[in-house]
């Protein structure tokens, strides 16, 4: 198993539970990417540019339901 985290593949996944990306806000029901850690845990990206990360909050509800 190759033990740097850098030279890992991330992987096209489906978030059909929520997840965190180390880059971005939460995730669920989206496709972002995956890897595993050294640890064996998952890593998560969602390698969106920075202004379509900008615009996902500005579209954001400030009121949930709304």
């Amino acid at each position: 198993m190759d033990s740097d985290p850098a030279g890992k593949i991330w992987s096209e996944w489906y978030a059909w539970h929520p997840v965190l990306p180390i880059d971005d806000s939460v995730f669920w029901l989206e496709t972002v990417y995956r890897r595993e850690s050294p640890e064996g845990l998952w890593q998560y990206r969602s390698f969106r540019p920075e202004f379509e990360r900008r615009q996902a909050l500005i579209d954001m509800p400030v009121c949930p339901g709304a």
